[in-house]
């Protein structure tokens, strides 16, 4: 996974969790912990796509503008990802060239990778990658609960 795919899904999923409240780039910045100019270059290309929608000013920041639920992995990955796998094309076309062989198997090979990735990634929507994340932090925090009350009791 490259870096801009997991800034783009780290800026994504921080402003579905902070639904309705504008958050500024550099607030972003703060919370991902990634250079504000970055951050404002991925909102650019965000925004374009209408992911995010932008107010200027002093209660100005950002939203989502979309339903996290309706924003794929595959929309994301698609987004930032002209070339999702790079598919070595066959250096000799000469039937029984070992080289060729090995390029056509694995052309074929990284094809049918990424149609299984992009098949997964259609199924995982921002909206369900916070409500896995919020469950866990739930568990988290009872765990902690009764840590407290067994050290505490």
């Amino acid at each position: 996974m490259n870096s801009e795919l997991s800034v783009v899904i780290y800026i994504l999923v921080l402003l579905s969790s902070h639904e309705n409240e504008k958050l500024t780039s550099t607030q972003i910045s703060e919370r991902i912990r990634v250079n504000p100019a970055r951050i404002r270059r991925v909102l650019s290309s965000i925004k374009k796509v209408g992911y995010v929608k932008s107010k200027e000013g002093i209660d100005g920041g950002y939203v989502l503008s979309k339903d996290p639920y309706e924003i794929t992995l595959k929309d994301v990955y698609t987004l930032v990802s002209s070339k999702p796998l790079q598919i070595p094309k066959p250096s000799v076309m000469n039937k029984g060239n070992l080289t060729a062989e090995v390029d056509i198997q694995l052309a074929n090979i990284f094809i049918e990778s990424e149609q299984q990735l992009m098949q997964q990634l259609e199924k995982i929507t921002l909206g369900s990658m916070l409500h896995v994340m919020k469950e866990c932090a739930l568990e988290t925090m009872e765990s902690f609960d009764d840590e407290d009350e067994i050290i505490g009791g």
